[in-house]
């Protein structure tokens, strides 16, 4: 399936809310994925406004970040003024060394499927890692969600809802890096934890979701309307960050 270039760039429409509402990750994440890197200098592959950025810049690593969008990539820089940021798709990119980790953090689905695997095996030394991880959101209360979903429904929105129950993304990175003899030692973890949001920054958070922001305003706004009379004062979030690992084999390219 070919990746929506116009709906792999909406994020930059919300930067401000994406920086806000959209939930960082675990401290463990970055250090099991370093202690499973070999030393050396890291890409990441999707960074937005650095929420994962951040995370990893923080153990003084040696960081090149590519970019789609400009405006998230200006907010990039700001927030992690110790990074090497480039604007641009990682299709589009030219390495200018070989890496000893590539991660990207809710982005990898943007990178085009055809080209993505040998892209990564490019980029990477030999035994170099790559890590590829998301954030799943849940909202707690399973009766809460039920309905959520039925809001999202009858309004038209049912792919890549905010209210899914199963999120199988990285189901499917696990199959087809299991079958690829350019990698190896695959390996998955995961994280959780639990979140307190007011209903006006889960409702931000919302629309900081593609699914969402694509809707034209006609639309999106009774949506939300309808979600935040569902909502009361506030929601509990449960986050799972879902991690694979797996590593170049080291034999070259």
């Amino acid at each position: 399936m070919a990746v929506d270039r116009v709906r792999s760039v909406v994020f930059g429409e919300a930067v401000d809310l994406y920086e806000s509402a959209r939930p960082g990750y675990p401290e463990r994440l970055a250090t099991e994925v370093l202690e499973y890197a070999p030393d050396g200098p890291v890409l990441e592959v999707g960074a937005g406004t650095g929420k994962a950025t951040a995370v990893f810049a923080a153990r003084g690593i040696d960081l090149t970040c590519v970019e789609p969008d400009e405006r998230m990539a200006t907010a990039l820089a700001a927030n992690c003024p110790g990074v090497r940021v480039e604007v641009g798709i990682f299709e589009d990119y030219t390495p200018d060394r070989r890496f000893a980790l590539l991660y990207s953090a809710q982005a990898w689905h943007w990178v085009d499927p055809e080209r993505r695997w040998g892209l990564a095996h490019a980029a990477l030394a030999p035994s170099g890692a790559l890590a590829l991880f998301w954030n799943h959101y849940l909202v707690t209360d399973p009766a809460l969600r039920a309905r959520l979903a039925e809001v999202d429904h009858s309004h038209g929105v049912s792919s890549f809802s905010l209210h899914q129950d199963h999120p199988i993304r990285n189901e499917e990175v696990q199959h087809l890096l299991a079958g690829d003899p350019r990698f190896t030692d695959l390996d998955e973890r995961s994280y959780t934890w639990t979140e307190w949001y007011d209903a006006a920054r889960y409702l931000d958070l919302v629309r900081t979701i593609s699914a969402y922001r694509i809707l034209p305003p006609e639309r999106r706004e009774p949506l939300l309307a309808e979600l935040a009379s569902a909502l009361g004062d506030g929601i509990e979030m449960t986050f799972v960050t879902d991690l694979t690992l797996a590593r170049r084999t080291p034999f070259p390219s």
